[in-house]
């Protein structure tokens, strides 16, 4: 269409300035851009669109070099796509930033453009003709998209690489409470008590990795923001560069949150990135905790806080700073300052979810050249609000003959397990899969009254497997258990009790005597299990 309206003139390509003024109203009333280009390669027409998009009325472009609107580095690209559109009388699309504006500085759009040929015609007669358009739009959900695919396959891998860590962990676990059990030397037992904290940690990183992956849902409970803080100091004091020095500082009579605590830790863990991130050549990294009290005058000065009590986590670096320029966009999803490939642009804007969803705020001052101050509040937890109970002690849970039956496809955690439950006065039967599990409980399902089945097992998975152990036997007692959050899924799926890998030896004792001392539920195989 664009090409007939140059053609208005008996048939002939004919100059810009000829271009009748129903056909210039039907140009300036595109949304894409339109230009006209002589054999010399200059403008001879541009339309409404072309114009406004590149600051300034049209009769500003008129004779400019069209290759001058194309950056450097795209030059040579686009003058061959054009000189074999004049040649061949081939269109061409090519992509490239738009035209520098009238202050020389490239903007950063995304343009593309399609270039048509008008054959015949003198050197200052329009022989091309090209449309353009800003897909910056367009490139960015393509952009959000991939992302998107690759952080959910990123929550795939993730999860099945913590359903192999928890499965290691599981069996050193459950022999570190056995060793214990069976006595042993001081020394030993404070060997003992330092494999268990390391094990307690990598079973702790791997929750927050999962909880992650799995966005921002997750229950509240209540936040030890004392033993967290110092958790975080810990950690990024060993994984963080030498020379980044970390200093905590957390008030001794620090209030309790209301909150999840792998939310907050994610919070907290994301401003530290970004502190780091902001200090290249190193430099100092502070974390700060203290109890805060807002009244009306405070608050009015703190936008979107309230008059309250909170607990405030500050997070301050001496880095590079935030420029004024940047700053009203910071907290905007997938926008980042940071190399391609190197940010996601999701870190703030997920930092300010979490907070808002826990009913608190942030504020920010930054210097360039001197660095950044991150201030998170959170509201603090009710007085009256319990702290959560310790877990009882072994006392009663001791097996009294009963018949247990372990499937697990991982050696060592049966081996642990029924070392462990034949201690307690368990008679153990144990399986490797699922098939292996039924020829088992054929022979012995009167006398097996409780079977621990792992959810993930290959040849026949736990769910099936349970689905025939209770079609044989419709009042089999059954604890699920996985190394992923498979378990936690099962409830009220047909599975009485559930269980996460790496769980303490108490935990699966004390699970035992509750399956085993309560009376049974009276549902049918197929009310039972999914």
């Amino acid at each position: 269409m664009v090409e007939r309206l140059f053609r208005r003139a008996a048939g002939k390509p004919v100059a810009a300035a000829t271009i009748d003024d129903r056909a210039a109203a039907v140009l300036d009333a595109l949304g894409d851009w339109i230009c006209g280009i002589d054999a010399i390669g200059r403008l001879t027409y541009v339309n409404a669109s072309f114009a406004r998009d590149h600051g300034g009325p049209a009769a500003m472009w008129k004779s400019r070099l069209f290759i001058e609107f194309v950056p450097p580095a795209s030059r040579d690209a686009v003058r061959l796509a054009l000189n074999r559109t004049a040649s061949l009388g081939e269109s061409q699309t090519f992509q490239h930033e738009a035209q520098a504006t009238g202050g020389g500085s490239w903007r950063q759009w995304t343009v593309q453009r399609v270039a048509g040929w008008v054959p015949g015609g003198s050197a200052t007669a329009t022989c091309l003709i090209a449309t353009g358009r800003d897909i910056t739009e367009q490139k960015r959900l393509e952009h959000q998209f991939l992302h998107s695919q690759r952080l959910g396959s990123i929550g795939m891998l993730a999860s099945g690489i913590a359903h192999d860590l928890n499965n290691v962990l599981a069996p050193i676990v459950m022999s570190i409470d056995l060793l214990k059990l069976r006595g042993g030397t001081e020394e030993n037992r404070a060997l003992l008590d330092i494999v268990a904290a390391s094990a307690d940690r990598g079973a702790s990183l791997i929750s927050h990795m999962l909880s992650f992956t799995r966005g921002l849902d997750g229950d509240h409970d209540i936040v030890d923001l004392t033993s967290l803080v110092k958790e975080l100091g810990r950690f990024i004091g060993r994984t963080f560069s030498k020379n980044i020095q970390v200093h905590v500082a957390v008030a001794t009579d620090l209030r309790s949150l209301h909150a999840n605590p792998t939310q907050v830790y994610q919070v907290l863990l994301n401003l530290c990135v970004n502190a780091r991130d902001a200090m290249p050549q190193g430099g100092e990294l502070t974390i700060t905790a203290a109890n805060v009290t807002l009244d009306e005058a405070a608050s009015r000065a703190l936008p979107g806080s309230a008059p309250g009590e909170y607990v405030a986590v500050g997070v301050c670096d001496t880095g590079t700073g935030i420029a004024p320029e940047v700053l009203g966009r910071i907290f905007d999803p997938f926008f980042t300052t940071k190399p391609v490939g190197e940010g996601t642009g999701l870190g703030l804007s997920t930092v300010r979810s979490i907070v808002k969803g826990c009913s608190g705020f942030l504020t920010l001052s930054t210097k360039v050249g001197r660095g950044t101050s991150f201030h998170v509040y959170f509201p603090v937890a009710a007085r009256s609000e319990p702290a959560r109970a310790e877990p009882p002690g072994l006392e009663n849970v001791k097996g009294r003959g009963e018949h247990v039956l372990v499937v697990d496809d991982e050696e060592f955690f049966r081996d642990v397990t029924c070392r462990l439950l034949l201690d307690f006065g368990y008679v153990v039967h144990v399986a490797a899969d699922g098939a292996e599990a039924v020829r088992i409980f054929e022979r012995h399902s009167h006398e097996i009254v409780v079977a621990v089945v792992d959810l993930n097992m290959p040849v026949m998975g736990g769910r099936a497997a349970i689905k025939v152990l209770q079609a044989i036997k419709p009042e089999l007692r059954v604890i699920a258990v996985s190394g992923s959050d498979d378990a936690a899924r099962a409830k009220g799926q047909g599975e009485e009790h559930e269980l996460t890998k790496p769980y303490a030896m108490g935990d699966l004792l004390r699970c035992l005597r509750e399956v085993l001392d309560q009376p049974p539920a009276g549902a049918t195989s197929e009310e039972r299990i999914p």
